[in-house]
């Protein structure tokens, strides 16, 4: 069973090869900023350096998860592996969480106290560490940019939010060698820095857990309004009665239904027609790749109604 149900195709292909180019310039970052860090003694610096250590791993996680999804499902997994992105998605967003939460403490007694963890900053170094991340930074964004937005699923998704809100950091750690270059007595910039980078962290990875949230716990997905998904399903000609409609995900871009419509007496070649035609409108309209309709006639006969209202009172 190696179907793809939502595009993985060419899209998944985009997916894995810009995830290996953010692994790689990953690395390259921590190399840069591990020895502007060591040399600079800036906290802000450190803060950023240790939190590319997890973002190597999350990185590899989400390349790992975006494999085993292209395989497709199997008979043990009939919908294959597209819950792993959302776990893959949780790990970043723990290790996004934890890296801010790990920082925040001793960039906010450094604020307060007028002090430096490591000693003078050298700015020097401090730049030249944050220049050349910005510029890999931003060419891993551009590389998984590429990849169309119909074909990210929640962990790419993150990782993207990962890389901009590192843009955001390298910017704020070359103001702070700016600063601190035209201000070398201002003991504070660079814990305030360090708490900027740790409040970004603490603040990118809450999107994160809610998406995943949502798709953990069946909710109907962020921009599907149920009852318009209704109203268009029971306006399609010969379609009386829409009911027993449940929409879930199992990752934000496999969205699945169900539905139960009660419809004019026809064949069973016309209703499968029929039943295709809300298929494919709900997937143009509201994304909906999966879907299954159980036609029932318009007029019950009596066996069949008191069949029915015997099994809906059953405790």
């Amino acid at each position: 069973m190696g179907d793809q149900p939502h595009g993985e195709g060419e899209g998944s292909r985009l997916i894995e090869r810009g995830l290996v180019v953010a692994l790689l310039l990953s690395a390259a970052v921590l190399v840069v900023e591990g020895v502007g860090a060591f040399l600079s003694r800036s906290l802000a610096l450190t803060v950023d350096a240790v939190h590319n250590v997890p973002d190597l791993l999350a990185f590899a996680v989400s390349y790992v998860s975006v494999v085993a999804i292209a395989k497709g499902g199997t008979d043990a997994h009939t919908f294959g592996s597209h819950r792993l992105e959302v776990f893959a998605a949780i790990l970043n967003a723990f290790i996004i969480l934890a890296a801010g939460v790990l920082f925040a403490y001793p960039a906010a007694v450094g604020l307060v106290r007028g002090e430096l963890t490591f000693g003078s900053i050298d700015p020097t170094f401090l730049l030249l560490a944050a220049l050349p991340t910005l510029v890999l930074r931003g060419a891993a964004a551009f590389v998984l940019g590429r990849v169309p937005r119909a074909a990210r699923e929640l962990n790419v998704r993150s990782v993207m939010i990962h890389l901009g809100t590192d843009l955001v950091i390298a910017a704020a750690l070359i103001g702070d060698a700016v600063v601190i270059t035209f201000a070398p007595t201002n003991l504070r910039v660079d814990s305030f820095a360090a708490l900027v980078v740790s409040a970004i962290l603490v603040y990118e990875s809450v999107p994160i857990f809610r998406a995943s949230w949502e798709v953990l716990t069946e909710g109907v997905p962020r921009g599907i309004s149920l009852a318009e998904l209704t109203d268009a399903i029971r306006s399609t000609p010969r379609v009386k009665e829409v009911h027993d409609v449940h929409v879930w995900a199992v990752c934000p871009t496999f969205v699945c239904m169900t539905a139960h419509l009660r419809i004019e007496e026809m064949s069973v070649t016309e209703s499968a027609a029929l039943t295709e035609r809300i298929r494919a409108d709900v997937e143009r309209r509201f994304g909906v790749v999966h879907s299954v309709f159980e036609c029932e006639p318009l007029e019950e006969s009596a066996p069949s109604a008191a069949m029915r209202r015997a099994l809906t009172e059953v405790p």
